[in-house]
């Protein structure tokens, strides 16, 4: 059985005629892209694009498998109306709390998505502190959550979905004068501010260690962020505009890395991932539209991180091992 989603690229590089462009539409890069053409190419055992200089033309076997996939795709396409139609999607509304991290590394690509599928679906976005949002459940009737859960107590009201850990890294500006020491390290690294939305423990207690190898192990680990800030707009303007250093993951920085406005600094710390889960109520059913949205979301989920896999491999091993 051949994955919709690879014949679903495979229309939008017979669209566009070039990899750059059908990537961009498709919201993944380009070797993702490239990666899923030839695993489509393995799967029909045939070579199914024409690769020249100038453009990309479907072969007469790709010329088939576009025609059946248009065919299957759009199938699909009305399967998802009829049934949204019988199960209430054609109308509703959906309440997430989330992250500002989660919030734009995976939500909002999701909601590209299930906006398509779903039209019209009213969707409302709280973010906020990933360590509050469980409690205010109390006060803010949530379908679900999408946050960080490593501080969070051990609690039979929730049901938990744990979502892939995905690579974070340091990050600065591109003139940022880390860029013109002839090596670069820890100390040099703990000798600017950082800013970033609040850390979980876990990553206070790594950082502490990074920072400050030869601090007295038995003391409180010292957090190393000078700056707390829930709004990733925020951050971002103060990395360009100042000597800072942000954490990032792929998914939130993206463009300011294709456009060089932002650079990751070449420190790998396995450690340094996001932890995020979908929260729900035990117990409580789900509604038709936050089950769908829910599924497109583990979707983007997995997709990240293919996505990711060339630029960590870049910074090199984890310099903690």
């Amino acid at each position: 059985m051949i994955e919709t989603r690879l014949l679903r690229n495979a229309l939008m590089l017979a669209k566009h005629r070039n990899f750059a462009r059908a990537a961009k539409e498709l919201h993944i890069s380009q070797p993702t892209l490239t990666r899923s053409i030839q695993l489509l190419e393995k799967t029909v055992g045939e070579l199914l694009f024409d690769r020249t200089t100038r453009t990309i033309l479907p072969t007469k076997a790709g010329e088939i498998v576009l025609k059946h996939a248009s065919i299957i795709l759009a199938s699909g396409r009305a399967m998802q109306e009829e049934v949204g139609r019988h199960q209430g999607l054609s109308f509703g509304s959906l309440f997430i709390g989330t992250g500002p991290y989660a919030g734009t590394e995976l939500i909002s690509p999701a909601i590209g998505r299930f906006s398509k599928e779903f039209p019209d679906i009213d969707i409302e976005i709280r973010v906020g502190d990933w360590r509050k949002l469980p409690t205010r459940w109390t006060q803010e009737d949530f379908d679900f959550l999408l946050v960080e859960t490593s501080e969070l107590a051990d609690t039979p009201e929730f049901e938990i979905t744990r979502l892939t850990r995905h690579p974070a890294f340091f990050l600065c500006r591109k003139n940022h004068p880390l860029f013109e020491y002839d090596s670069l390290n820890f100390n040099d690294l703990a000798s600017f501010p950082m800013i970033s939305p609040a850390l979980p423990k876990r990553l206070i207690d790594s950082f502490s260690r990074l920072f400050f190898p030869d601090r007295d192990k038995s003391l409180p680990a010292m957090n190393v962020q000078k700056y707390i800030c829930n709004d990733l707009g925020t951050i971002k303007s103060t990395l360009l505009e100042s000597d800072a250093i942000g954490i990032g993951t792929l998914g939130i920085v993206a463009q300011e890395l294709k456009y060089d406005l932002l650079k990751v600094l070449p420190f790998r710390v396995n450690a340094l991932s996001t932890d995020h889960h979908i929260i729900r109520r035990k117990g409580v059913s789900l509604s038709p539209s936050a089950r769908a949205f829910i599924e497109i979301l583990i979707e983007v989920d997995k997709e990240r991180s293919v996505m990711e896999a060339d630029l960590i491999e870049s910074l090199g091993p984890d310099i903690t091992s």
